[in-house]
C-alpha cells in the first residue's frame, strides 16, 4: 500500500483524488520538468518550503523558513496548526512558481518496523504486508497509510521476504493533503524523511565504486534523530529514535537554571562554522583516530564535493556545552540507541559493513555533538550542507535563512524537490 492510496479516502478532495488517481503508474522524475514541486516540510523547529529547477547541478527558486514558537515546539497539534496558518503566507512571498507540490510526512508522527515476511503459496506480497501492519503497530491497516521498502534483493529466491514498514497515521496524511489543496496546490508526492534524505545525496553515488559505499545518514533535530541506512542509493534501514536538540537543551536548562531557549543560545553561540576545513592536527585520542585511519583505506568519501566538511576525527576539538553543563545522560542515550541500529544492521547484512557517516539536521550545525558521537562511533564522519551545491545568484527570495552560514538541516527539503512525484 503507498502513501498514495490515502489520497482516496480524503472526503472533501474526491475530485482531486480522482484527478491523482488518473495520474497513477511510473513514477516521474524532476527532469520531466523545468522546475522542481515546491517541497514541504513540517519539522518540529521549523516549517522549511523550497523549490529548485531542474539541471546539474540545480539552481535555486525560492526557500523559505517559520521558526516554530517556543511555546509550542511541544505540542505537536497545535504547531502544526501554526504551520499550516503560515503556508499561504510564505507560499505568497517565496518566490514560488507553479502548483505543483510535494509534502514530507515529519519523523515525529513518523513509524517504522523491520520485518521479516514468511512467503506463503496463494497469498500475494501486499496481503502479506497488511497482515503485518497489524502485528507491528497494533492497529488496522485502514488507519495507516504505509509503504512497505524491500531490502531483499529482487532476484534473490527464498521463502523469506524482507524490508521495511514505513507508516503514519491517516488522519494526518488527510490533514496535511488537505492543507495542501486549501492552498490551491496541487499534491504530486509524499516521502517519508528517511528517503528524502536519500535523494538530496544521489548526486554523490555516480561512480561505480559509489553504489557499493555503505552509509550511515544521521538527521539530528530538534525532536528526534533518523537513523538510515543506505546500501549505495538504496534504503537498507531507517529508525526514529526520540532524541534530539531540545533534550540536550532541556538538560542544560535544568542546569544552568535558565529557560530552554537560553540554554540553546548559550549552546550554540560559541560554536564555529559547522562546514570547516580539516586541521592539521587529529584532536581524538590516538586510539580513536587510529581505527577510523584503517576504516578510511576502503571507504568512499564525498570529501571533495561541495558542502561536505573534512573528516571530523582530524578537526579541532569543539565543546559540546557550555562551562558548567554536562549533557552525557542525553548523549549517551542517543550514541546507545545508534549503536542498537549498528548492531543490527549488521546482524541482518554481515557482508555490509558501515564506510561512513553523514550529519544532516539542525542539530549537525554543532561541531562537537558531531565529533563526540562520531567518535563514540568509531567510523569516519562528516557533516554535509545539501544547499551549498545548488547554483544561486543572490537574488532569489530566502525568507528566514541565511544561505551564506552552513545548513544541515535542508536534507530533507532538497530530497523532496529531487525525489520522484508518486501521486
Amino acid at each position: 500500500m503507498a502513501f498514495s492510496e490515502a489520497i482516496k479516502h480524503l472526503g472533501s478532495l474526491t475530485k482531486m483524488s480522482q484527478a491523482l488517481a488518473a495520474r497513477m503508474g511510473a513514477p516521474k522524475q524532476l527532469g520531466n520538468s523545468a522546475m522542481s514541486p515546491i517541497a514541504i516540510d513540517f519539522g518540529t523547529s521549523s516549517l522549511k518550503l523550497l523549490q529548485v529547477s531542474s539541471g546539474e547541478p540545480p539552481s535555486l527558486i525560492g526557500a523559505a523558513n517559520e521558526a516554530t514558537p517556543e511555546e509550542l515546539i511541544a505540542d505537536p497539534d497545535k504547531r502544526l496548526a501554526h504551520q499550516i496558518a503560515q503556508l499561504p503566507r510564505l507560499l505568497k512571498s517565496g518566490g514560488f512558481k507553479g502548483k505543483r507540490a510535494v509534502c514530507g510526512i515529519p519523523g515525529w508522527a513518523t513509524a517504522s518496523k523491520h520485518v521479516q515476511l514468511q512467503r506463503i503459496d496463494g497469498v500475494s506480497p501486499a496481503d502479506l504486508v497488511a497482515s503485518a501492519v497489524t502485528t507491528q503497530f497494533g492497529k488496522d491497516p485502514n488507519q495507516l497509510v504505509y509503504r512497505f521498502v524491500q531490502t531483499t534483493p529482487a532476484d534473490k529466491p527464498g521463502a523469506r521476504l524482507d524490508g521495511l514498514l514505513i507508516a503514519v497515521d491517516r488522519d494526518l496524511v488527510q490533514r496535511l493533503m488537505g492543507a495542501i489543496a486549501a492552498n490551491r496546490l496541487e499534491p504530486v508526492g509524499m516521502h517519508s524523511e528517511f528517503a528524502s534524505v536519500l535523494y538530496s545525496f544521489d548526486y554523490v553515488h555516480k561512480r561505480a565504486g559509489d553504489l557499493v559505499c555503505n552509509t550511515l545518514y544521521l538527521d539530528i533535530g530538534y525532536g528526534t534523530t533518523d537513523v538510515t541506512i543506505s546500501h549505495g542509493k538504496d534504503l537498507a534501514f531507517a529508525r526514529i529514535i526520540g532524541v534530539g536538540g531540545g533534550h540536550i537543551d532541556a538538560t542544560l536548562a535544568a542546569q544552568l537554571e535558565c529557560d530552554r531557549k537560553e540554554a540553546r543560545r548559550r549552546r550554540l553561540d560559541p560554536q564555529p562554522l559547522a562546514i570547516a576545513k580539516p586541521m592539521a592536527q587529529r584532536a581524538t585520542g590516538k586510539g580513536v583516530a587510529s581505527d577510523i585511519d584503517s576504516l578510511l583505506e576502503r571507504r568512499h568519501s564525498p570529501e571533495h564535493a561541495p558542502g561536505f566538511s573534512g573528516m571530523l576525527h582530524t578537526m579541532e576539538s569543539t565543546p559540546l556545552c557550555p562551562e558548567g553543563g554536562d549533557v552525557r545522560e542525553p548523549l549517551e542515550m542517543l550514541t546507545d540507541e545508534i549503536r542498537m541500529c549498528l548492531r543490527f544492521h549488521a546482524s541482518q547484512h554481515p557482508d555490509k559493513r558501515i564506510d561512513r557517516v553523514i550529519f544532516v539536521g539542525g542539530e549537525s550545525r554543532h561541531r562537537g555533538l558531531c565529533q563526540e558521537i562520531a567518535k563514540a562511533l568509531k567510523l569516519p564522519a562528516q557533516i554535509a550542507d545539501p544547499l551549498a551545491r545548488i547554483a544561486r545568484t543572490g537574488k532569489e527570495p530566502a525568507l528566514g535563512i541565511d544561505l551564506a552560514q552552513p545548513q544541515p538541516g535542508w536534507a530533507v527539503p532538497l530530497g523532496l524537490c529531487l525525489g520522484p512525484t508518486d501521486l
